[in-house]
């Protein structure tokens, strides 16, 4: 599989647009490049408190500025020819950008890749379908709807060899603001004290989120969230102390979380609310304990310090799905 991969990608050039999502988008551009492509990567967007500005307070300007991005990048990119296109989410992309790319490049491989479900927030890229020669999605309802590929995501390398150190927590819940996540966060908190858990939660937002949903009247408390991300070896330090990972994933998508899929990488217990986590190859329902947030019911075993088989959604194997899947 992964000599497949090497043989599609070694002295080709690719371009790559990939969201600002933690580490995921220069791990992604790190493993094309270690099977010998030549990388030009950009964001999908401006990753400057300009954007986060416009975002809150002027989202009507938001089309724009996205263009004007998307065609910096054909500006920069004029006279370069690329064999492949791979654009992860692609934020507010329109068809002009892969139409223009191709005119240029007429032999040009076109991959676009959803990590977010269309009925999600500002996510919506059925527009893009024709206009790109391969769609892949880790959502299993756009998949089935729209007649694309499913693709799950990916673990980066240290997770198929995270250590089984001593736990110093039971669960570690780790994750970005939402409003669902926030309220489940308290009901969890709350049945683990109950229950006498040790839980280490990290509930990430900004200071502009938190300032405007003390606006609406409904803001978190400070001692549960934080102002500042977890970085990777952060994330990952506190990974290997827990016995178990708690994954939260929104109703609306199916998908399975990176969260998961470090845990199925690494052989960890997760807990999480998706059920469709099930559909999985080599699923164990000791390993992958799935969970109601309205009515919190935890079996006993979840606290016990226990390992499973480690299953590959590595970066290798996701690049494999997305040039030969389908």
């Amino acid at each position: 599989m992964t000599e497949r991969v090497k043989e599609a990608l070694a002295g080709k050039k690719v371009l790559l647009i990939a969201c600002k999502f933690y580490h995921y988008g220069e791990a992604i551009r790190e493993k094309v490049e270690s099977f010998g492509a030549d990388v030009t990567f950009y964001y999908e967007r401006d990753i400057t408190l300009r954007h986060v500005v416009v975002s809150n307070f002027l989202p009507h300007r938001m089309d724009r500025r996205q263009d004007t991005h998307y065609q910096s990048i054909l500006e920069e990119t004029e006279g370069q020819t690329f064999d492949y296109l791979i654009v992860i989410r692609g934020y507010r992309m329109r068809s002009w950008f892969p139409d223009a790319l191709r005119e240029r490049n007429p032999e040009i491989q076109t991959i676009l890749y959803q990590w977010d479900s269309y009925k999600s927030w500002d996510s919506d890229y059925r527009h893009l379908l024709p206009h790109f020669d391969r769609t892949l999605t880790f959502d299993y309802g756009d998949a089935a709807e729209l007649g694309i590929p499913y693709a799950p995501t990916f673990h980066t390398d240290e997770y198929a060899s995270a250590p089984l150190s001593p736990a110093s927590f039971d669960f570690i819940f780790c994750s970005y603001f939402t409003q669902e996540k926030y309220e489940f966060l308290q009901r969890f908190l709350d049945y683990s004290s109950r229950m006498g858990y040790r839980v280490h939660a990290h509930l990430y937002i900004g200071w502009f989120g938190f300032l405007r949903e003390k606006f609406r009247g409904r803001g978190p408390r400070l001692r549960h969230v934080a102002f500042r991300r977890l970085g990777r070896r952060e994330y990952y330090n506190l990974f290997c102390q827990a016995k178990a990972v708690v994954d939260f994933s929104s109703t609306a998508q199916t998908g399975i979380t990176m969260r998961v899929i470090d845990a199925l990488g690494s052989g960890k217990r997760v807990l999480t609310n998706n059920p469709n986590v099930v559909r999985e190859p080599g699923y164990d329902p000791r390993q992958v304990v799935i969970y109601n947030p309205e009515d919190l019911a935890l079996p006993g075993h979840v606290a016990r310090e226990e390992s499973f088989s480690r299953r590959d959604y590595s970066i290798g194997k996701w690049l494999d799905n997305l040039l030969f899947l389908g």
